[in-house]
């Protein structure tokens, strides 16, 4: 068995079986826009549109986006804008292929496998902004460093993103929110929007509100909302 640093994801890789139009869309959708992996060469070299194909106005990455809907509403509602994804389970993958396959799909490209592996792959100044919502807790001490948000992640953030670029985080679990800020207000390349706790609860411009959120799941009290600025 691999060992925490050998492994790249953690968890569960599948859930309940698909349907029949889920699984139509792995073998169809999924094969148009699936980032292979010669494109990932975790170097620092490649430009989005190496990734995506083309050039876009803007490059966004979402890390874990679960079913996707936030994903596939900002595609919507900038469709001159280019998206990368990456969801390593295939329930939500398979969710979200479905909701975008009459869709125009030829500016997003996503991976199911572990996000660090674009991010790695990409060079400086590519993107123009990262959303990291509602990552997975790791709620026992032991496995935090599981944890996506980390001063080695950051830092590779930090490279890939251009100044001025958007770091938009959420959570509703009250730990992993006081973690995840806290990493980002001692990195040095990321500065806070805000500037009292209230503001934590002030979605960013351009917000999607997805389901995930209307149903506070598992009884969350509330969402909170990190936008961070990164500085060079």
């Amino acid at each position: 068995m691999a060992n925490d640093k050998e492994k790249r994801v953690y968890g569960r890789r599948t859930g309940r079986p698909l349907n029949q139009g889920r699984l139509e869309v792995m073998d169809t959708v999924f094969p148009e826009i699936e980032i292979t992996k010669d494109l990932l060469t975790e170097e620092g070299n490649r430009s989005a549109a190496d990734i995506i194909g083309k050039l876009t106005k803007q490059t966004w990455l979402e890390i874990g986006f679960g079913n996707g809907e936030h994903l596939s509403g900002l595609m919507r509602r900038h469709p001159d804008w280019g998206f990368m994804g990456a969801e390593p389970f295939i329930n939500g993958m398979s969710a979200f292929l479905k909701d975008i396959e009459n869709d125009p799909h030829d500016k997003i490209r996503v991976l199911m496998d572990d996000a660090m592996m674009i991010a790695n792959s990409l060079a400086e100044d590519t993107l123009d902004g990262i959303y990291v919502l509602n990552p997975d807790p790791w709620h026992k001490k032991r496995h935090h460093k599981r944890r996506i948000i980390n001063q080695e992640n950051l830092e590779c953030f930090a490279r890939i993103l251009k100044p001025g670029a958007d770091l938009i985080m959420s959570t509703d679990v009250p730990d992993l929110a006081e973690w995840m800020f806290t990493h980002a207000m001692v990195h040095k390349s990321f500065e806070w929007t805000g500037s009292t706790k209230e503001d934590w609860d002030k979605k960013p411009e351009d917000w999607i509100t997805t389901r995930y959120e209307e149903k506070k799941a598992k009884g969350a009290d509330k969402m909170v909302y990190m936008l961070f600025k990164c500085k060079k």
